[in-house]
């Protein structure tokens, strides 16, 4: 045990300046090596965690337009009740759509449709009107169900489009 720690006093004695300049230089280089990767493996963990955030959101409110379509498709819904969740989605999306056109650039409009021509396909509809006056649960004809089959059809994927626009976002 002795003479390793004079192994280590002989070695560090017979060190020169340039020796411990070198040996300086691997101690800091190695620190600073370190605290870069933390660095920047903690802003990539938090761009993660945003952009994993934001495409929950999305998430979610794809799953709340498709509970209330799903409502809808098997009247299990009330005519008032149409106008006053449309509204709410609205300042839910227009909130959400506003913070990731501005960290993602998604486009502001993308989801106009579910927005503006969901809710005047439901609320323009003569089922919906003649239930809304009277009052009544909202029951669809099969025509009408079919409006809203084909509109959820062709806009679905709006969906995913927003988030593969996060997800691919520097």
């Amino acid at each position: 045990m002795g003479t390793t720690c004079c192994c280590c006093v002989d070695f560090f004695s017979s060190m020169e300046a340039a020796d411990w300049i070198a040996l300086f230089g691997v101690v800091v280089n190695a620190a600073l090596a370190y605290w870069i990767v933390r660095t920047i493996q903690n802003k990539l963990t938090n761009k993660r965690v945003l952009k994993d955030h934001f495409i929950e959101e999305i998430k979610e409110i794809r799953n709340e337009y498709r509970a209330y379509l799903s409502a809808l498709y098997s009247n299990n819904t009330h005519s008032h009740l149409a106008i006053p969740w449309f509204k709410l989605m609205n300042i839910k999306v227009g909130d959400l759509i506003s913070i990731i056109h501005t960290k993602y650039r998604v486009d502001k409009d993308k989801l106009k449709p579910y927005q503006i021509e969901l809710r005047d396909l439901i609320t323009d509809n003569e089922d919906f009107k003649n239930q809304y006056k009277n009052s009544e649960k909202t029951v669809f004809s099969e025509a009408s169900r079919t409006k809203l089959i084909k509109f959820q059809q062709s806009h679905n994927q709006l969906f995913n489009e927003i988030i593969i626009t996060i997800n691919d976002a520097q």
